[in-house]
């Protein structure tokens, strides 16, 4: 017999079985969530399929402490979703749990929340979404040191695989708008490609000094008046406010006087701060090279 249950940011409905508690439904009232660990005494040990599915106004959800299984499609389509916070273990998941679920940003450990906590939870947040590496998404090891050795191999195998990879399987499988046009499809694979770089240089835990580096380098073969500007497309017109993303394109080496008056033309009157902030990385670490080198003997 299902039952309900007021709560903080919502109204559950929810069955109890032999096992324990089951999440059939959720009414999302306000845009965060926290699951009782517990209702009537018992504790909540799964969460059905497409419980949430389509949770427009979700955006965080803490699951249960106890937490045992979570159902097919459980929270796909839900767009606005950023952040997640799981139990440290590795649950019974269904299929397609966060599917267009492309807001996504983390999935951390419940009750932790130390910096190599964030970073991990930043790059597990990645694996279901832009990743859909299921042997991946195993929150228990998520941030071990073998983890991310598994992450980062899994990272440098995207990157290396050929842009044009999978464009066929969408024409044949009846794809349309992007996935009809093969050089949309390449500009969006190569988006695809900065995206996890930049998440891994912004959440560096771990990162062997011969990694970052390409990373870095695929950075700058796609920063702006390359052949490929996916770069710094994400950077402008996706985080175009967010200096982190600066930050790490300026530290790849994207910025140079061939394209710095390029960058500052396409800005135009967006952003001033972090126009300001490019305009004080020429000043600070490129101007200064010149002076000096119009002072060498040579």
């Amino acid at each position: 017999m299902e039952k309900e249950l007021e709560m903080e940011g919502g109204r559950l409905s929810y069955e109890i079985r032999d096992e324990g508690i089951a999440i059939t439904a959720c009414r999302v009232e306000k845009s965060r969530v926290e699951l009782p660990d517990t209702i009537e005494g018992i504790p909540v040990f799964r969460i059905e399929r497409k419980a949430f599915l389509s949770r427009k106004q979700l955006k965080e959800i803490c699951l249960p402490g106890e937490l045992q299984e979570i159902g097919d499609w459980a929270f796909a389509y839900c767009s606005n979703l950023t952040g997640v916070w799981f139990p440290r273990r590795n649950l019974r998941m269904g299929k397609s749990i966060f599917k267009e679920c492309g807001a996504l940003k983390g999935i951390w450990h419940l009750h932790e929340d130390s910096a190599r906590e964030y970073q991990s939870g930043m790059l597990l947040g990645a694996v279901p979404v832009k990743m859909e590496t299921e042997y991946l998404f195993t929150p228990k090891e998520a941030g071990s040191q073998e983890w991310i050795m598994r992450f980062d191999a899994r990272l440098k195998w995207f990157l290396e695989q050929p842009d044009e990879d999978g464009y066929l399987n969408m024409v044949y499988c009846g794809e349309e708008d992007i996935m009809s046009n093969l050089d949309l499809y390449l500009a969006e694979r190569r988006r695809a490609k900065s995206r996890l770089c930049f998440l891994r240089l912004m959440n560096p835990v771990e990162l062997p000094e011969e990694f970052r580096e390409e990373l870095q380098g695929y950075l700058r073969e796609h920063t702006k008046g390359c052949e490929s500007e996916a770069a710094w497309e994400v950077v402008f017109r996706e985080h175009g406010n967010e200096q982190d993303y600066y930050t790490a394109f300026t530290d790849a080496g994207c910025v140079s006087e061939e394209n710095y008056d390029m960058l500052l033309s396409e800005m135009g009157e967006q952003y001033p701060e972090m126009k300001g902030y490019l305009m004080r990385y020429k000043a600070q670490e490129m101007e200064s090279v010149d002076f000096f080198d119009a002072l060498s003997l040579d």
